[in-house]
């Protein structure tokens, strides 16, 4: 997207991660049914936000048993144009880390420039990309996959918050991968030792 920041690739302490579910009908944001965030500092969770989102469509089959969420769960739940704007600004000018972040923050962009006629511009990494880069031996870069390749507890899949945390934690482990033995093992636009 001509407006979008841009994909780093670079480690930093300061940046807060995005997840969003949606009800696996199409990739737009009406199809939106829950926005999460978690706030890192120096890589340690200080802050969050999340919210269930009333979608548009009926949530598919196999992502009600995938998630769990349900339409029960989202029968008050308020429409994502009623909460972008707070979880905009709750992200605020940090950088955006998601596994497979364009997923989420292109739903992002799409329901806050539809309702706010303003562009999200945060630079993104994508701990997808970083884990292509430096992790080899792994059967597939899945989030799930990963979590149990770094000993990440993964407490429950494919909700916001939870895997939130599970991908501060996978970026964490893959910039300790990056500077093991204080040396840079990983090709990138910055490299600088945190």
């Amino acid at each position: 997207m001509r407006f979008k920041g841009n994909n780093l690739l670079y480690f930093v302490p300061d940046f807060t991660v995005i997840d969003l579910e949606t009800t696996g009908r199409k990739n737009e944001y009406p199809e939106i049914t829950e926005l999460s965030a978690v706030r890192y500092r120096n890589f340690k969770p200080v802050d969050s936000f999340t919210t269930l989102v009333k979608a548009q469509n009926p949530i598919l089959p196999f992502v009600r048993t995938l998630t769990g969420i349900n339409e029960k769960m989202l029968k008050d739940a308020p429409r994502v144009e009623a909460v972008i704007g707070d979880f905009v600004a709750f992200l605020k000018d940090d950088i955006i880390v998601g596994h497979n972040v364009n997923f989420d923050l292109n739903l992002v962009y799409d329901a806050y420039y539809a309702v706010y006629k303003k562009h999200v511009s945060n630079d993104y990494t994508d701990t997808v990309n970083l884990a292509r880069m430096m992790v080899h031996d792994s059967e597939n870069h899945k989030l799930e996959t990963l979590c149990v390749y770094f000993g990440i507890e993964r407490v429950q899949g494919h909700r916001g918050l939870p895997d939130c945390e599970q991908t501060g934690s996978l970026y964490t482990h893959l910039m300790n991968l990056a500077f093991r033995d204080g040396t840079l093992h990983v090709v990138g636009a910055k490299h600088e030792r945190i």
